[in-house]
């Protein structure tokens, strides 16, 4: 049984023996007739969550999103009452090779340190069918529900928000030489602003369809840091190109879908759907039908629609159309990007980011 020590909590997470807690009961979970874990029969009952090997020092409190191979909880340190996140991850649905792209994204967040990048406080590997990233806690969630609710959002809120990423994306590229190569609005997770914790300033709204609701754009929102997340498909290359095909339509870059040598403009293709989407509160691409979907990107075929870009300035368009041209040779690299005069002006609202 392979086990790590959490950094920040300086114990090991896998703990066989547990301690009763008075006026309560345990369960045990059985696999051949031999006792692999206990669990107290309260987190199961009052919180209506599953239990997991192994996993007794963390209490379950809230389901907060799925992939396709893992589940991410709200969960309460039992000994520090430090409120994390949880990714179970199902290993044993995995192929042996994200088994191993698994193993590398933890191997990689252990060695990054940036104020925008979503910290690993801790992993560990049983002989159970699981895999546990201990991770901080973003409680704001996705970026993306957050532009759902919201529609779209003002000019400066939308610079702030994107100078957070392109900082994590300045990081990776010239500090790590990392490619994350999935940046999109559902791995760009926030918290609250310390001002307004409970955002009470805020109305609810329904999700936005490309023609309706992009013209009320927010001047203020409920979004405070944000931070880059989930780096399993991210690799080292520095300036190095690679060829495998990965990251999600609609983000991909045309490099990727015409199965081409790409390197770390693939992120700067993605950080320039992620802005325009900010903008205008729909995707430079979208089709119901995957092909005709690549086609477009393949094509660099977009527009700055009528009338939900009409409000956006001439330099914000400029910016979007640097990062989303087609022949990666010409495609801004993030350090123009940072140097791009609308991401150089002066945002008017001082919102708390931190």
């Amino acid at each position: 049984m392979e086990t790590d020590t959490l950094p920040s909590f300086g114990i090991e997470v896998v703990n066989r023996e547990t301690t009763k807690h008075e006026d309560d009961e345990y369960i045990e979970i059985l696999d051949g007739g031999i006792r692999t874990s206990t669990f107290f029969k309260s987190d199961v009952e009052e919180e209506g969550l599953p239990v997991y090997p192994d996993l007794q020092r963390f209490k379950l409190l809230k389901k907060m999103g799925e992939g396709a191979f893992s589940n991410v909880y709200k969960a309460k340190d039992r000994q520090t009452q430090q409120i994390v996140a949880v990714k179970v991850v199902r290993k044993a649905e995995l192929t042996p090779n994200q088994r191993a792209n698994v193993l590398k994204e933890v191997q990689l967040l252990r060695t990054l340190k940036h104020d925008n990048i979503i910290r690993l406080l801790g992993f560990h590997d049983t002989m159970s069918r699981y895999y546990y990233l201990i991770l901080e806690l973003m409680p704001g969630g996705e970026l993306f529900h957050e532009l759902v609710r919201q529609t779209c959002l003002s000019e400066d809120e939308c610079r702030r928000i994107i100078t957070m990423i392109a900082s994590a994306v300045r990081y990776l590229h010239e500090d790590c030489g990392v490619v994350h190569r999935d940046i999109k609005l559902e791995n760009l997770l926030f918290d609250f602003p310390k001002k307004n914790k409970q955002s009470a300033l805020f109305t609810e709204k329904k999700a936005a369809v490309p023609p309706q609701g992009a013209l009320g754009c927010k001047d203020v929102t409920r979004v405070g840091v944000v931070k880059l997340a989930d780096f399993g498909l991210s690799k080292t290359i520095w300036n190095d190109h690679t060829l495998t095909p990965c990251g999600t339509v609609g983000y991909t870059a045309p490099e990727i879908v015409r199965d081409e040598w790409y390197s770390k403009g693939v992120d700067m293709w993605a950080l320039g759907c992620v802005l325009y989407t900010l903008l205008c509160g729909f995707p430079p691409f979208y089709d119901d039908k995957v092909e005709t979907l690549t086609k477009k990107v393949a094509r660099g075929q977009f527009t700055f629609l009528s009338p939900w870009w009409d409000p956006v300035s001439a330099e914000a368009r400029d910016l979007v159309t640097r990062c989303l041209t087609v022949d990666p040779s010409r495609r801004y690299t993030i350090r123009q990007f940072l140097a791009h005069p609308w991401m150089r002006k002066q945002v008017r609202n001082s919102f708390a980011i931190r």
